[in-house]
C-alpha cells in the first residue's frame, strides 16, 4: 500500500514514470490513466496484456504523480498472496487506487466480495480506480458475477506488445535517461536478439549500464555482444573478440 502508510520506495519502481512509458500502439491506454489522474473521465481503467506489456508501469507512474502531487493513493499487486481482504480497508479514503496483477483475487469470494464493495464506494467517491490483469473482464475467472459486472464498466485497453521500431525507440529513451549513447546499430542488434516484452529489454539495459559503468566502456556493438554473452542472454559475441577497437571510455 502507498500514500501515508509506507513510502513510495517500498513498491514502486524507480523507472515507473509516466514519461518513461513508450507508448507505440497503446497511445489511448496512456491517455485513459492520464485522465483518470487528472480528474477526467475515465475514472476507471482496466488494462489487460502478458506479464511484461507495460500495465504495471502504467499504474505505478500514476501512483507516483499522484503522490508527488499530494494526494491520497494507494498500489496494491496481487501477484503474491495478499493475505486477509480486510487490508482493503483503508482503501477506501484514497483519491487514486491502483490494484495490479488481479487474476488470483477474483477467484476467492471473500477478495471478491470486498473488492465489489469497495469499486462501488469508490464510484461514489469520485475517485480514480486503475486495474490490471491478464485478460479482459469477459475472459477472467470471476467468482462473483457482479464484481464481473463493475470490471466490464471500466474503460478497458488491451496493451499490445511493440513492434520493433517501438522497440528501438523504447531502449533508446531508457537509455538516454541513464546517460549513455545507444547507437542504431547496437539497438538494433538488441530489438533482434532479446525477448519482445518490455522486462526483458529492460534486464539487458540494466545489465549493460552496470557494465559499462564498472568496465568505463561505452556501449559499442562488440561489448554489448560480449556482456549479453557472458550473461548467457542467448546474444552471442562476435568471433572478433570482447572489446572492439572503438570501446573508448564511457
Amino acid at each position: 500500500m502507498i500514500g501515508e502508510q509506507l513510502p513510495l520506495s517500498v513498491q514502486l519502481r524507480d523507472t515507473a514514470e509516466l514519461e518513461l512509458f513508450h507508448a507505440g500502439p497503446n497511445a489511448g491506454a496512456l491517455a485513459a490513466v492520464r485522465d483518470a489522474l487528472a480528474g477526467r473521465a475515465p475514472r476507471r481503467v482496466l488494462l489487460h496484456g502478458a506479464a511484461g506489456s507495460g500495465r504495471s508501469h502504467l499504474l505505478q507512474g500514476a501512483v507516483r504523480a499522484a503522490a508527488r502531487s499530494g494526494r491520497r493513493c494507494g498500489y496494491l499487486s496481487f501477484e503474491s498472496d495478499p493475505g486477509p481482504p480486510e487490508i482493503l480497508d483503508g482503501f477506501a479514503a484514497f483519491e487514486l487506487v491502483a490494484f495490479d496483477d488481479l487474476d488470483p483475487v477474483l477467484t476467492r469470494r471473500d477478495w471478491a466480495i470486498a473488492l465489489a464493495h469497495l469499486l462501488d464506494g469508490l464510484q461514489t467517491a469520485n475517485a480514480a480506480v486503475l486495474l490490471a490483469a491478464s485478460r479482459p473482464p469477459e475472459h477472467l475467472d470471476v467468482v462473483l458475477p457482479d464484481l464481473r459486472t463493475r470490471l466490464a464498466a471500466s474503460a478497458v485497453f488491451a496493451l499490445r506488445p511493440l513492434d520493433d521500431a517501438d522497440r528501438r525507440a523504447l531502449l533508446q529513451q531508457r537509455a538516454h535517461a541513464r546517460g549513455l549513447d545507444l547507437g542504431d546499430g547496437v539497438a538494433d542488434f538488441l530489438v533482434l536478439r532479446l525477448p519482445r516484452d518490455g522486462a526483458s529489454l529492460m534486464q539487458a539495459l540494466d545489465l549493460l549500464d552496470r557494465a559499462s559503468l564498472s568496465a568505463q566502456r561505452r556501449l559499442t556493438l562488440p561489448f554489448v555482444q560480449a556482456v549479453l554473452a557472458q550473461a548467457g542472454t542467448g546474444a552471442q559475441a562476435a568471433d572478433s573478440a570482447a572489446v572492439g577497437p572503438d570501446d573508448g571510455p564511457r
